[in-house]
């Protein structure tokens, strides 16, 4: 038992001494490449060195790293710095902040948008705006009454800054998007608009279309019911007038065909002339009695009263006729059909009188509702002429230019040292 332990313990000591033994090898070769680095640092003669030519992989180290802070730190930091003292323009930025606020909505609806957790449609209302803002549309809209081109490169120095009036209409929707500033906060549904250009009167003038335009876009979306409304209600005004100018030929081709043109004015003439008629029939009997009593049976006079008589007789059979219906009338001639047909056509007439006015009613509402303002853009922060430029940021794009640039340099030195130090040769 004695020996198994013996043994056991000159095993751990012989793992031990290679454990130890490999450690001490690689120290050793860590030792010696330090020594053959340092073998190969030229030593000029006159402080004791030897004077042997460096390798040739150490020259090319020390351009590298000698040209790498030139090209990587030196050249940005002072083109930069020359670039944006004498070229850059000056950019002038004007600001405006509104909301987007329904004409005819009610107290409800106020008191639910003061509650982060209704959408009220502001926020929607928003983004609509914003992406409006930054599309070609809004650049069509401005370039009817603005030359853009001209304004966005008014031909300064600053080349990287302007735009070229000879872009393509891409390259301008690209640096429209660079130079406005648009954003919406979803909660509240506020919008800050901001615009940069070379001019604090163009910034101005800029922003303040920009706010009429949207404002025009976001009426024209919302007014697309009463348009519709107001189309159908014309529809329905032109088919109300076309049914009473039919009406109303019609009336007046009856009485034009009938020869009357009120039937109560007819009758009561009828009515007078039955009357007179009656009255001399009177008149004529009491002399036809009036004779008989006197015995002057074969008088000429009774024989012409008799016979006046029975002719004032026919006309007052015949008027009757005219005006109630009888066997000395036909129908055409009867004033009862002929009113019966009159009331008819003026009972249409009055029904598409009617039609027409509701028609008109109806029409005047969806015109009102469509020429109404539905939605406004409240501006509580207005646009107004920048007077100092905030763009470009000069000693602030200088100093991040310069420590990228430092820090690029950083970096391409250490990779340079870790080649050297693991290069063999």
């Amino acid at each position: 038992m004695a020996d198994v332990l013996v043994q056991a313990e000159r095993d751990e000591e012989v793992v031990d001494v290679g454990q130890h033994a490999q450690r001490m090898a690689k120290a050793i070769s860590i030792e010696l490449r330090r020594a053959a680095r340092k073998a190969r640092v030229v030593t000029p003669v006159v402080a004791g060195g030897s004077g042997f030519q460096a390798r040739p992989i150490d020259k090319i180290f020390r351009n590298l790293v000698v040209y790498g802070f030139f090209v990587i730190f030196a050249a940005p930091s002072v083109l930069s710095g020359a670039y944006l003292s004498w070229f850059a323009a000056d950019q002038f930025v004007s600001e405006a902040r509104f909301a987007i606020r329904s004409g005819d909505s009610s107290p409800l609806e106020n008191l639910a948008g003061l509650s982060s957790m209704i959408d009220t449609g502001a926020a929607r209302d928003g983004l609509v705006v914003a992406d409006y803002v930054e599309s070609t549309a809004m650049i069509d809209v401005l370039s009817k009454d603005y030359d853009l081109r001209a304004i966005f490169g008014p031909g300064t120095w600053d080349r990287w800054a302007e735009f070229d009036p000879k872009g393509s209409a891409e390259d301008l929707l690209d640096y429209w998007k660079s130079q406005v500033s648009i954003s919406v906060d979803r909660v509240s549904g506020l919008v800050t608009l901001k615009i940069r250009t070379f001019s604090p009167d163009d910034s101005r003038r800029l922003i303040t279309a920009i706010i009429d335009h949207s404002e025009q876009m976001v009426n024209k979306l919302t007014r697309r019911n009463e348009e519709d409304t107001l189309m159908q209600a014309q529809q329905e005004l032109e088919r109300s007038k076309h049914s009473l100018e039919l009406a109303v030929s019609a009336l007046r081709d009856a009485r034009s065909k009938l020869g009357i043109l009120d039937v109560s004015i007819a009758a009561k003439v009828y009515g007078d002339v039955l009357s007179e008629l009656r009255l001399e029939q009177t008149k004529v009997g009491q002399q036809i009695l009036a004779l008989r009593n006197t015995n002057s049976q074969r008088a000429p006079q009774l024989v012409q009263f008799r016979a006046r008589s029975r002719a004032i007789q026919d006309q007052i059979v015949y008027y009757e006729g005219l005006m109630a219906g009888g066997d000395g009338a036909t129908a055409e001639k009867t004033l009862a059909e002929n009113a019966r047909l009159l009331s008819q056509k003026e009972m249409d007439q009055k029904i598409a009188q009617s039609e027409y006015t509701l028609a008109m009613t109806t029409f005047e509402r969806a015109r009102i509702a469509a020429e109404r303002q539905r939605s406004y853009l409240q501006t509580y922060i207005s646009p107004t002429n920048a007077e100092e430029s905030l763009y470009p940021r000069r000693l602030l794009t200088w100093v991040v230019i310069s420590v990228a640039a430092l820090l690029g340099w950083a970096a391409f030195y250490g990779m340079a040292i870790l080649v050297r130090d693991n290069t063999a040769t």
